[in-house]
């Protein structure tokens, strides 16, 4: 997988709470420029994506 801003590498990394425990995420990272994606992030993307396609192109 590739990163969306630089291009570079991306590495699958959890994200937690080490004190508690409680808190556990699988994410991706990239390993150029510190990029974070999760499932929730990538819904969205894709959503903002789907509506911006959607919306009608008004003629000047």
């Amino acid at each position: 997988m590739n990163c969306s801003k630089c291009h570079g590498l991306m590495v699958n990394d959890r994200v937690y709470d080490a004190e508690e425990a409680i808190f556990d995420l699988s994410i991706w990272r990239c390993l150029n420029c510190g990029e974070t994606v999760d499932p929730l992030i990538l819904q969205n993307r894709l959503k903002q994506e789907q509506e911006s396609n959607a919306l009608p192109i008004k003629a000047a």
